[in-house]
């Protein structure tokens, strides 16, 4: 049917029409409530005729209307009248993937760009029971916030033989010739998918699931790589038959410069046997984000002309011989490490533009054989895991390991465990598919143990084991009564004995414990981040790594300590050094102690001022309502955080707690009082408020059981995150007039957190990784209501601007601006960068604030760089350490 410019359905008005195929007529129309414009689709009388058909649609569309995905078109509204049935959908403006593959090759960044975006939507429509059924390139729109897939769920295939129907293609089709790339062959009249993208299952009959997109996605990479499509023929038996009985040519032959891993993937997902595809959109997507991690190897195409390399290994020539010789003497120190062949130097230098990761984790680990570097890089504020053999230049990037801290490896060398997203995972160190292990809400560092077992430190739970083939977690009970937080978690060589520092006692020492017994001891005052290696204790201590007899059967150190290495970096109180069991020492250089951050103003052009204050380690600026003033925690060596207030304009600084553990102090909306998380002297752990003046003692609101961090407060309510370790961070809202209670609001196995209520309260932003990476969605508050997804490419750190008609979050190393529109219902717009400018990403929340006018905003930056460079030892003498 056709229908007139202004002529309506419901409330929205008809502007033109934009196309029409299987799934009907579509229009551009405008939606007179909210004043925007829409896509209208005019559903084909074969599915409003039959009501079961028609019933199984219309619930299909209310699943997916709940779907908030940014690589998906956004159903909105199902409607009928006068006979008529139709969708109300996102307007799309852009061209088809069909259309771009027109014009000429996918550049290999915009190729594995527009595959994830693909696969990343696959994976969520699949976890909600969706299979798309007719995935092709036609029904991809690549628009300029990234690419969308179209019709998701809605072309259910009906009975029929796919050998029947009409002998020559339908009107305004060209009939295809081996390997063209021009329009396919379409059944006209029935949704049954189109065919050169249908899986050997659909052909057959079968019900298709998640693994029949899977292959079609395989078909539509294809046709991406080659601009060919997998499966054609002259005729429709000639399509079915090599769909079901033939090979479609490797990529690597039909285009020679395709990575070897992506026609893997590319052939793995066109496997005849559903079995043998990848099983989920999700494994698809893991492989495909490692072939795009900076300097991943596996992009690099299949080996050419040595000559065409010539300059580049002359280039490479001095630093193979140095590479040679240390890699000599590192197998002479495995071969017997009793003998003294001499020491050995050598720096492993950082790709440009990537620096370690040292503000925030554990960066630096050895494999216990010595011959593997794991390190955690950060490239525009990214960070990601990467393994080094000693013997070769190239890294290999670990998939799904954004934002990983705290790397360590199996006991046999061939896995690398690291948190990531809330998660324990590990990691064939050749660069395979990760695993989760656990959820975890934070964590302080792990070592596995030779009977397959890790223990891990998780901060306010303690110390825990976990299978190292994924389960539950077991709290290790200790016999003290200490409130004790572990970090720097080692296995001693010695049965069930772990060693540990403890983190925030007033003077850090390393003890043991017994997994089985709880039994504790301290067996090195003064100290920190202790491994066993080669009958030693090796240790950091003032800045360089000590080396000390120690016998394991005794659990007692049996000589005098000497020094190993000096100007080992510290930062964030983790030692930034690794030793692995025959004794290779790996380290960051770099100042130790405690590093100072400067606090800045930065408008919206990122133009920034420093404050006038004393550098120190602030970590978690937050605006007062007025904007004049600004709460901070600072770091201390001896405390943990204390917190200040700043006046700056007119830079003065007025400290209102020095001897508490502070975290993410927030103001109350009146700014007469600042709340923050703490302990305080007698360890009691829970959610506080102090008056801004500094001029009453601080009083508790809430005890909580976990750390918990207040996110956010409007009227009497604020938003807190809470780490539980049994369902990752969490959001909770809590009440904060008398009687105070929180009760729970997001709560589930994926991590929500950094919840920010919009100055209504009737919103909150936050950020979760249940989709696989940090993205930041709005729901209402309490609800219900389903969530919208505001990000489209990663981000964190939500803040609302408090005129409620924006919110800005961060991604990676930018800020990031969404619109929002609130009245009457949510409506967020398409984000913007603001700028794109490093500075630190902060401690319990966010890091940053933005001012109540939305010009300012508040962030620090560390004074000084992060190491670039990691230096490893080889040769140390086990049976007689070097004095330095």
């Amino acid at each position: 049917m056709d229908l007139a410019a202004k002529s309506r359905l419901g409330p929205y008005e008809i502007i033109a029409a934009i196309g029409a195929g299987g799934m009907g007529e579509v229009y551009r129309a405008r939606d007179t409530r909210l004043d925007r414009c829409v896509a209208i689709k005019i559903l084909p009388s074969h599915l409003s005729c039959d009501p079961e058909l028609k019933g199984r649609f219309e619930r299909e569309a209310r699943t997916l209307s709940s779907v908030t995905h940014p690589n998906i078109c956004h159903l909105y509204d199902v409607g009928s009248q006068s006979g008529v049935d139709f969708l109300v959908m996102e307007l799309l403006e852009g061209e088809t993937l069909s259309q771009r593959l027109q014009k000429g090759a996918l550049p290999p960044d915009e190729l594995l760009k527009i595959a994830i975006e693909i696969t990343d939507a696959l994976a969520k429509a699949h976890r909600l029971g969706l299979v798309h059924r007719d995935l092709k390139p036609s029904n991809i729109m690549l628009t300029k916030t990234g690419a969308k897939l179209m019709d998701f769920g809605l072309a259910k295939p009906v009975a029929g033989d796919p050998f029947t129907g009409p002998a020559t293609p339908p009107a305004g089709e060209t009939l295809t010739t081996l390997r063209s790339p021009v329009s396919p062959l379409t059944s006209a009249g029935a949704i049954v998918g189109t065919l050169q993208y249908m899986s050997p299952e659909q052909i057959e009959g079968k019900e298709a699931d998640a693994r029949s997109d899977i292959f079609a996605l395989g078909a539509v990479l294809f046709e991406m790589v080659t601009r060919l499509r997998a499966f054609e023929g002259k005729s429709r038996v000639a399509v079915v038959s090599a769909i079901l009985e033939k090979e479609p040519p490797p990529v690597t032959i039909l285009q020679p410069s395709t990575p070897r891993a992506l026609a893997y993937i590319i052939s793995t997902c066109l496997a005849k046997d559903p079995d043998e595809r990848f099983q989920t959109a999700h494994d698809v997507a893991l492989q495909l984000r490692w072939l795009a991690q900076p300097g991943s190897i596996a992009m690099s195409p299949p080996k050419t002309d040595g000559r065409t390399r010539t300059w580049t290994v002359v280039f490479g020539l001095a630093s193979v011989a140095l590479l040679a010789l240390g890699f000599l003497f590192f197998k002479l120190t495995n071969r017997s490490a009793s003998r003294d062949y001499g020491l050995t130097r050598l720096t492993v230098s950082l790709p440009p533009k990537q620096e370690l990761a040292v503000d925030t984790t554990q960066a630096v680990a050895l494999s216990p054989d010595g011959k593997r570097l794991a390190y955690v890089a950060a490239e525009s504020g990214v960070s990601h895991l990467y393994v080094r053999r000693l013997d070769q230049f190239e890294s290999i990037a670990i998939p799904d390991s954004e934002g990983a801290t705290f790397p360590f490896f199996s006991p046999n060398s061939d896995w690398v465990a690291y948190f990531s997203q809330q998660r324990l995972k590990k990691a064939p160190v050749d660069g395979g598919l990760p695993a989760v292990i656990c959820d975890l809400p934070a964590f302080f560092g792990g070592t596995w143990t030779p009977r397959d077992t890790i223990v891990v430190a998780v901060p306010t739970y303690g110390l825990a084991t976990v299978p190292a083939t994924g389960g539950a977690l077991q709290k290790v009970s200790m016999a003290t009564k200490e409130n004790i937080y572990a970090q720097g978690v080692d296995w001693l060589g010695n049965g069930d004995w772990i060693a540990f520092t403890d983190y925030f006692a007033p003077r850090r020492s390393v003890k043991v414990v017994n997994l089985v017994t709880g039994e504790l001891r301290t067996i090195l005052p003064d100290a920190q981040s202790a491994s066993y290696a080669a009958g030693h204790l090796v240790y950091y201590e003032g800045g360089a790594l000590w080396a000390v007899p120690f016998d394991p059967g005794r659990l007692a150190v049996s000589g005098s300590p000497v020094e190993l290495e000096s100007g080992v970096n510290e930062e964030a109180y983790v030692a930034q050094a690794s030793v692995s069991r025959n004794g290779v020492l790996a380290y960051a250089p770099g100042p130790a102690g405690n590093f100072f951050r400067n606090l800045f103003l930065v408008n919206r052009k990122g133009e920034e001022r420093k404050i006038g204050v004393p550098p120190q380690d602030y970590v978690d600026p937050a605006f007062s309502p007025d904007g004049k003033r600004i709460s901070v925690a600072i770091r201390t060596a001896t405390v943990g955080q204390g917190l200040v207030v700043i006046d700056h304009q007119l830079s003065s600084i007025a400290s209102l707690l020095a001897d508490w553990y502070v975290s993410a102090p927030t103001w109350s909306p009146d700014g007469r009082y600042v709340l923050f998380d703490a302990r305080d002297a007698v360890q009691k752990r829970g959610i506080y408020r102090i008056a801004a003046d500094g001029k009453s003692q601080p009083e508790i609101i809430q005890l909580t059981p976990f750390t918990s961090h207040v996110t956010s407060v409007v009227g009497d309510f604020a938003a807190v995150s809470v780490n539980d370790p049994v369902t990752n961070t969490d959001l909770w809202l809590l009440t904060l007039r008398e009687p105070s209670e929180m009760h729970p609001f997001k709560r589930t196995l994926a991590a929500e957190r950094q919840g920010a209520l919009s100055p209504d309260g009737r919103w909150i932003a936050y950020a979760s990784n249940d989709s696989g990476r940090s993205e930041v969605y709005v729901e209402p508050v309490p609800g219900p209501g389903g969530r919208r997804q505001i990000s489209n490419d990663g981000g964190e750190q939500p803040r609302w601007v408090r005129n409620g008609k924006e919110i800005v979050f961060r991604n990676g190393t930018r800020m990031m601006s969404v619109p929002a529109q609130s009245e009457p219902v949510f409506q967020p717009g398409q984000p913007i960068e603001l700028f794109d400018r490093k500075f630190d990403r902060g401690g319990a929340v966010a890091g940053y604030d933005v001012s109540p006018d939305g010009q300012t905003f508040v962030m620090t930056r560390s004074e000084r760089d992060n190491p670039t460079q990691i230096r490893v030892v080889l040769g140390w003498p086990a049976s007689n350490p070097p004095q330095k």
